[in-house]
């Protein structure tokens, strides 16, 4: 069995330690057979969309993992959106691909009044060279944790 769902649990885990983070889910998408002309279907409305419109949509032998953040809308929660956005930012500057972004639902919706409800954080990080295997993109998930881990120690964030 290969160790490397383990590397997602183990980012998701370091992630959902901070306080006011309420959960964390992911997913792994091929961006190549994405094209900026589908990017208004409801099917892609969880995708980054301006950077997909930048490169014309997904490039060869890329894929999307997208770690969706909850909150629990405390002052803590805004503390840690506040790190995980400066840290996201930093190791794009780094030569990460990577982004945080703020998601969220309509306001209104056919069971009701959702506002205020539905925001989440995506954490968008774009890995190519995938052939095979994810390997190459697991590999960059462990050293993002290893990463973010290193700054909760160094920065003493609050953790849960």
């Amino acid at each position: 069995m290969s160790p490397y769902p383990a590397v997602i649990e183990a980012f998701h885990q370091t992630i959902n330690s901070l306080k006011g983070i309420a959960g964390v889910e992911s997913g792994v998408e091929n961006m190549e057979p994405i094209k900026a002309d589908m990017l208004g279907s409801s099917a892609c409305a969880h995708l980054p969309h301006a950077a997909l419109r930048r490169t014309g949509g997904g490039l060869p032998q890329e894929v999307l993992l997208q770690f969706e953040i909850g909150i629990d809308y405390s002052p803590e929660s805004l503390q840690s959106i506040e790190f995980l956005a400066w840290f996201a930012r930093d190791c794009a500057r780094g030569g990460t691909n990577i982004q945080l972004r703020p998601f969220a639902l309509p306001p209104e919706s056919p069971s009701g009044r959702q506002f205020g409800t539905t925001l989440k954080l995506h954490m968008d990080l774009f890995v190519g060279g995938i052939e095979e295997t994810l390997e190459p993109a697991f590999e960059v998930v462990q050293r993002l944790n290893h990463t973010l881990q290193m700054a909760i120690r160094l920065y003493d964030i609050p953790l849960k």
